[in-house]
């Protein structure tokens, strides 16, 4: 898995600030929301310490069943679904928090279609509904029913575009996932995992249902969640849990259960924003790169979006476009008579490290394809593909081929010959080298 990190070594933090001049760089320090499930400065207490909930104590005193229960009167007592409904562009205030939480959910998942994806508190769906555009067999669990009611509306009222896989609704008890073992390859938590009376049996369960290296991840508050505000009072008003997340603790457990890898992401909401000298500034490290540094910081305190990896080895095919590469040979006509079929030869070697799926498979399957130039434009993108392989050609195999490509009318050509994942991409977009051969196409005799 590879996430983009933030890296403060700059000289200048390291030697000559100290920690009260960044303090007096900062100047106001952004800490947005999360949408419903709101993130808050530390300056924001709250409730006076007397009068707090904790968080422990609630879940002590409460059956697994009164919590379940606790969760399906919170949806059952909405008086309108369309405000879950349309998330996550329920108001222009949590849209960007949403996107972007998912968007780094997304990137570190390692998704491609055909995937089997547990969206574990699914909720009302709408993260589901984006991981089944992306071609994934999704998995809603939830311990509402009225919430996967909620869910199956949402995919009623606005349907996937395309062919793509069945969403499967499950109603969760809270103790075990109904699931067999290592059948998923990714889990999702998107502001759920907090919500969960025993973390530990989660990661347990997590690990026994996914299979090796598969990955599950998590868009969750952090360690003085139970203490927000909105925290307070959704435990007071609904008694649902609000846990804080100890993302030491859930890498202890998590690595007992099987798990070899944890990663967190470091990010920023909103984005800083910049005047174009001080953009300038940041990217040779001066003073705005510290003010970067420091407000994401400050932002990722009571923030964890991380990824936890199962032990094992993942094969990794043409579904997506990382690893695919190849080595392309090419042998054709010179010139050919107008009107005629154009012979051709060609040695194609998968050079990359992903195994290519047979020529036939709707998602990924390899061809050997062929874009048509005239008069240097491009004239069809789509002129020929070829089938390369009814099997799967792994890592080092060469194939070879004999066809013919449709006739040409009279005129001088350019043919581009690239490999093409059905529905991923042409490999040339990944940086693979596609073979240009030029042809004239002439009268007859």
């Amino acid at each position: 898995m590879h996430l983009n990190r933030v890296t403060l070594r700059h000289p200048l933090i390291l030697a000559k600030l100290a920690v009260a001049k960044l303090f007096r760089l900062i100047g106001q320090r952004p800490s947005p929301s999360r949408g419903s499930k709101a993130r808050r400065k530390p300056a924001d207490r709250g409730p006076q310490q007397e009068d707090l909930i904790d968080v422990g104590e609630l879940i002590s005193k409460a059956s697994l069943e009164e919590l379940n229960a606790a969760a399906e009167r919170y949806f059952a007592g909405l008086a309108s679904w369309d405000h879950h409904l349309a998330k996550p562009f329920s108001s222009s205030d949590e849209a960007p928090d949403l996107l972007i939480n998912l968007a780094v959910m997304i990137q570190g998942l390692e998704l491609r279609p055909g995937l089997r994806v547990l969206d574990f508190g699914a909720g009302t769906g709408w993260t589901s509904r984006y991981l089944t555009q992306l071609g994934c067999e999704v998995v809603l669990l939830d311990v509402s029913e009225t919430g996967l009611a909620m869910a199956a509306e949402l995919y009623h009222r606005q349907p996937v575009f395309g062919d793509q896989p069945a969403p499967r609704f499950l109603k969760y008890d809270g103790r075990k996932i109904d699931l067999p073992d290592a059948s998923v390859d990714r889990i999702l938590s998107f502001d759920a995992f907090h919500h969960a009376p025993d973390p530990g049996l989660v990661i347990r369960d997590f690990a026994r249902i996914l299979k090796p290296a598969g990955i599950a991840a998590f868009a969750e508050p952090g360690p003085d969640h139970s203490r927000r505000p909105r925290s307070q009072a959704e435990m007071r008003s609904y008694g649902v849990v609000e846990n804080d997340l100890d993302v030491h603790a859930v890498w202890r457990e998590a690595r007992a259960a099987g798990f070899a890898d944890i990663r967190l992401a470091a990010f920023n909401i909103p984005p800083y924003h910049l005047n174009l000298n001080e953009f300038d500034d940041l990217l040779r490290g001066g003073e705005h790169y510290l003010r970067w540094a420091e407000s994401t910081r400050h932002f990722l305190h009571d923030v964890r979006n991380f990824f936890l990896r199962k032990g094992g080895s993942e094969r990794l095919d043409s579904r997506q476009s990382a690893g695919l590469s190849a080595s392309i040979g090419i042998i054709a006509p010179a010139s050919v008579a107008a009107g005629a079929p154009i012979p051709i030869q060609a040695t194609v070697a998968n050079q990359g490290s992903a195994v290519w799926l047979p020529s036939s498979a709707e998602r990924g399957g390899v061809s050997l394809g062929c874009h048509l130039h005239r008069d240097g434009r491009l004239v069809a993108s789509d002129y020929h593909w070829e089938p390369l392989s009814r099997e799967l050609v792994a890592p080092g195999r060469t194939t070879e081929l004999k066809f013919e490509l449709p006739a040409l009318p009279r005129g001088d050509f350019m043919l581009e010959f690239d490999c093409v994942a059905n529905r991923i991409c042409w490999f040339a977009e990944v940086g693979s080298t596609p073979v240009r051969v030029h042809i004239s196409s002439h009268k007859r005799a």
